[in-house]
């Protein structure tokens, strides 16, 4: 199986130009690299690895810039949007996520109650549900109970009660 593998990777390779070969005729020696470190000028120096490297210098003025688009588009993509208390608690495959926001809410509970399986679901005043991430046969929680929700360790979340009760939690709208 290994063997069958090994040699779709390497018909792959020699298809898509001849990399096996060209890479292992390539290996730049000690004395060409050693003649392109004591080049002062930056452009001067890229040219004499490039050649080295048997690669000639195809991007030009027009590639580099297209490459800045690119690289100024994805750090737009990836800015993060606006904290608000709407989205605490949410992880990133959930809509609505948000990068940084509250670090704790205040909240009463609107109604409580259970999953198929025992796990407690608690919805809150503001329209935020939570489900506790264990079986808590202790909880004593009922409608109208004020609880604050934290952030806790490796992106965790405490539900702590009045009664200084804290069980570990995570939301689920």
């Amino acid at each position: 199986m290994t063997r069958v593998v090994i040699l779709i990777l390497a018909l792959t390779l020699v298809q898509f130009g001849g990399l096996l070969t060209a890479h292992a005729n390539s290996t730049p020696s000690a004395f060409d690299l050693a003649r392109c470190v004591v080049i002062a000028a930056p452009d001067a120096r890229l040219n004499c690895y490039d050649g080295v490297a048997g690669r000639s210098r195809e991007l030009g003025d027009a590639g580099i810039s297209s490459v800045k688009t690119i690289v100024a588009t994805a750090s737009t993509r990836a800015a993060a949007p606006p904290a608000d208390s709407q989205n605490f608690g949410l992880v990133s495959a959930q809509p609505h996520t948000a990068a940084t926001g509250p670090t704790v809410i205040k909240a009463q509970i609107a109604k409580i109650t259970a999953s198929r399986v025992g796990y407690a679901i608690v919805v809150l005043d503001n329209g935020q549900t939570w489900t506790f991430n264990e079986i808590a046969e202790d909880a004593r929680l009922g409608a109208g109970d004020s609880v604050t929700i934290a952030q806790a360790a490796l992106g965790s979340y405490l539900l702590k009660t009045a009664s200084r009760r804290s069980y570990h939690v995570r939301r689920i709208q």
